[in-house]
């Protein structure tokens, strides 16, 4: 195709819906391949089009403030032919959508890391008071390295305002709510004003489905599915698909029909996760005698008080409380510890080994450490759980002490409030190192230029 829109090349369609059409685009300023999400006003009359067009832009605005690796980032935004148009990050994967119906194979371990994985992303939008609206499974990629993105932020609002119905004009009327009420919660249902809570009905619906393999809430037309929504209970996971009481109970709480009832943020749900998760690992621990091992705990304590600030005001009691509440890991050479672009909750702690600290930059590798006994690394997540800015990669056989900040929160927060301030102080002396290496740059600066006179 030899289209253009603003500075971009269409190259082609890739996709198409209520909204308008998709391409794939090239911006040759940057030299990237985009992606162009148009609006189509053709059915509003001049008001309608110049308030729908308000808020396209208000809302691409507000979404492209959002700086988080597993949310599509928006580039640009502009308007060709009456069409407003969005320009977005181009991301080539899977949808969950796609893998539930080809069936790929995900492990149960794997889907409910990658839902932690998008739980906290949409935990990063609500709290800078953006609500996704229409989260389901079309809407989160999965990328080549295992890793969510989320698709369509703000989209839902824009999309209801533009298909907002006249009066007794039933079939638009339908239009509005045919978008994904399977996915809905029980107060956008009901039309009320919705919070980061309605959000998290959304994603239990699509955890519930891509576990179970079955949307909870069937209908054979809209107001059944919609009546199911808000009146009926789900038939709980353990009954059909062979899970736990206890995962079970944790989608079924995201599931409430009663916002005070269900999580009260995502990160809430994202914890409830991992603690499922590192449950179930020590249990099959626990079970394997491969798992078992020992190790110099004193020596490992001295080690990591001398090389890190942030252990170095804690007691060896302290430390082996911590080493006690944490897990144990061994990795084989080549193994993946942790992916760049994942995030997480656990921070490591060599026991012997060595390990890479790896950036993927330009489709190349660039070693940046190596890290040996009595080293550290992962431990910025234990503060802001963000995703990875680098990976670690065992370069021989490894163990690994592995401190999860929600098991340590949840077992003994006084001593995780210690290990925060500790980190926190290492943080603000770096900032403070980098607000005076700024200050003397800009005297150096001031020096060696003439006077005004």
């Amino acid at each position: 195709m030899d289209e253009t829109t603003g500075r971009y090349r269409i190259k082609k369609q890739i996709g198409q819906g209520a909204m308008g059409i998709v391409y794939l685009a090239y911006d040759d300023m940057i030299d990237r391949l985009v992606a162009i999400k148009s609006l189509r006003l053709d059915k509003s009359d001049e008001e309608e089009r110049k308030r729908v067009r308000e808020l396209f832009f208000r809302e691409a605005k507000i979404i492209g403030r959002l700086s988080h690796s597993h949310i599509t980032a928006i580039y640009d935004m502009g308007e060709q032919d009456d069409r407003p148009y969005i320009v977005m990050e181009y991301v080539n994967g899977k949808t969950i959508r796609e893998l539930i119906e080809s069936g790929d194979a995900f492990s149960l371990q794997d889907k409910l890391k990658l839902l932690s994985m998008a739980a906290r992303a949409f935990h990063y939008a609500h709290q800078r008071g953006i609500i996704h609206r229409d989260i389901k499974p079309a809407n989160i990629m999965i990328l080549p390295n295992n890793t969510p993105k989320i698709m369509d932020f703000g989209i839902a609002g824009i999309r209801e305002s533009a298909a907002r119905p006249a009066a007794n004009d039933a079939d638009r009327e339908e239009s509005v709510i045919l978008g994904t009420p399977a996915y809905m919660s029980p107060e956008q249902v009901r039309g009320r004003r919705l919070d980061a809570r309605s959000d998290l009905f959304s994603l239990g619906v699509l955890a519930y489905e891509w576990i179970g393999g079955k949307r909870p809430f069937p209908g054979g037309n809209l107001k059944e599915i919609l009546t199911a929504v808000v009146s009926e209970p789900q038939k709980p996971l353990k009954e059909f698909c062979g899970t736990d009481e206890n995962l079970s109970r944790l989608v079924d709480r995201a599931l409430e029909k009663k916002a005070d009832n269900r999580y009260q943020n995502a990160d809430e749900f994202a914890d409830a996760v991992e603690m499922y998760l590192e449950t179930t690992d020590k249990k099959k621990n626990a079970e394997s005698e491969a798992e078992r091992f020992s190790y110099d705990k004193l020596k490992i304590a001295k080690q990591i008080r001398k090389n890190y600030i942030f252990f170095s005001a804690m007691t060896d009691e302290e430390l082996f409380a911590i080493f006690k509440l944490s897990g144990k890991e061994k990795f084989e050479k080549g193994e993946v510890i942790i992916q760049e672009g994942s995030s997480g909750s656990k921070m490591y702690i060599m026991v012997s080994g060595s390990v890479a600290i790896i950036k993927e930059t330009d489709g190349k590798r660039i070693e940046l450490n190596r890290l040996g006994e009595g080293d550290c690394f992962g431990e910025m997540s234990i503060l802001d759980k963000m995703p990875r800015s680098a990976s670690a990669i065992a370069r021989e056989p490894t163990v690994a002490i592995a401190i999860n900040e929600i098991v340590l929160r949840h077992s003994n927060p006084q001593l995780c409030l210690k290990l925060y301030r500790s980190l926190a102080s290492m943080i603000s002396e770096k900032l403070r190192l980098s607000d005076n290496r700024y200050s003397d740059l800009v005297s150096r600066i001031k020096k060696k230029q003439p006077d005004a006179g």
